[in-house]
């Protein structure tokens, strides 16, 4: 979403935060990283405004070992589901999905994967509160005193999505597509799109994040805790969560476990860690199971390798037809 004056100056002041490094160096390794599948720029619908408006889920399905690879390579083509893992502890597979409404959700579950073979089962937990996401979460690769100087733009007037919002986000096949290309792309003039996307950033609509291949991070292990939490204690007690640096997302969701947390850890041991932690800092918390990721196959649009390198991209369109 960039012109070229813009990416030479981000490029700049990524340059300044490495030890003043020139631009066209910082350029030139950001486009190896991407080369490389280890580091991608997403754009997707800001995930906490669009539970507030829309329809936000976890789906965890069961699947015959032999057909979890097709089911994978199926399900990653649905541009309503933007995040597929492999768990363990007797769960196959557990999917992200966004859609504009109930009744595609429905649809979703109830008609797409029901010819899957090998589907066993199927648990759809609805998000409804949205209380941390991984546009949040930071690495930690760089020192405080660089990493403070992040720009923090102020929120803009809420809007709505419209079709001039969507015709957008379907273009949007890199978070970094400078502003012509979608432009080109839509037939719109380049000060239209300009201004739709400013709209979009500002307007809490529109999301973007560093996506970065896990294994290279330093944070390796990725685990889903569910938990069981007094409704009365669910806004504070989430909030306290979310403060922690192993959690990506933080979500209230429908079911007899009304919270759900990923996060990402430095090694296997961190889970029993983090556990003894919760339990002393938020007694009133009862977690109820935790799984590992074996494999993450999706990840906000992003398709990933057994290395968890980038492969390609699978735009994410709730509105896309089923």
């Amino acid at each position: 979403m960039q012109d070229t004056g813009e990416v030479l100056a981000a490029c700049q002041r990524v340059g300044q935060r490495l030890d003043t490094v020139p631009a066209v160096t910082a350029a030139r390794r950001w486009q190896g990283l991407v080369d490389a599948g280890f580091a991608r720029v997403t754009a997707y619908p800001e995930v906490r405004s669009w539970a507030r408006d829309h329809c936000n889920a976890f789906i965890e399905l069961d699947i015959e070992p032999t057909a979890r690879a097709h089911a994978v390579q199926v399900l990653s083509k649905v541009p309503q589901i933007v995040s597929i893992s492999i768990i363990s502890s007797g769960r196959d597979l557990f999917l992200t999905v966004l859609a504009p409404d109930l009744a595609t959700l429905s649809r979703i579950v109830l008609q797409q994967f029901q010819h899957l073979p090998g589907l066993r089962r199927t648990r759809t937990h609805a998000i409804t509160t949205v209380y941390g996401e991984g546009n949040h979460w930071r690495l930690g690769a760089l020192e405080p005193h660089r990493s403070a100087h992040r720009a923090h733009q102020p929120p803009g007037t809420p809007v709505v999505w419209k079709d001039r919002h969507r015709e957008v986000l379907r273009a949007l096949g890199d978070g970094r597509r400078p502003a012509a290309e979608i432009a080109a792309a839509t037939g719109r003039s380049g000060a239209t799109v300009r201004r739709w996307l400013n709209e979009m950033t500002t307007g809490g609509l529109l999301a973007l994040r560093c996506e970065v291949a896990q294994p290279i991070t330093g944070w390796p292990i990725a685990a889903t805790f569910w938990a069981r939490v007094p409704p009365d204690e669910l806004d504070r007690t989430a909030a306290l969560l979310t403060e922690l640096p192993e959690v990506r997302l933080c979500a209230a969701v429908t079911g007899s476990d009304n919270l759900v947390m990923t996060l990402w850890l430095r090694s296997l041991s961190d889970i029993q860690r983090l556990e003894a932690e919760l339990a002393e800092r938020l007694p009133g918390v009862a977690l109820t199971d935790r799984a590992v990721t074996l494999h993450a196959a999706k990840r906000m649009g992003c398709l990933l390798d057994d290395n968890g390198r980038i492969t390609g991209v699978v735009a994410i369109d709730p509105w896309a037809p089923g």
